[in-house]
């Protein structure tokens, strides 16, 4: 998918197989399956909603911005 995907998503489950910068920007609710690689500045301004991310490289938090959400791992 291209930059700024799921931006304001408030509601909509959505699988991707790789986003841009931005992705779940102002995001506010629904659920987001990234099963690839992602952008920088993830998560920006997130209140909502819950994101999966595939981290195969184990890079992720570099590029998530954590100023609203924390991240977990899924057992």
């Amino acid at each position: 998918a291209g930059e700024r995907f799921a931006v304001r998503n408030s509601g909509v489950a959505a699988v991707v197989e790789g986003v841009g910068d931005h992705g779940c920007e102002y995001m506010t609710g629904g659920i987001v399956v990234v099963i690839g690689q992602t952008g920088r500045n993830f998560a920006a301004g997130m209140s909502g909603g819950v994101a999966y991310v595939l981290d195969e490289v184990g890079d992720f938090a570099e590029r998530c911005n954590m100023a609203m959400v924390e991240l977990e791992p899924v057992p």
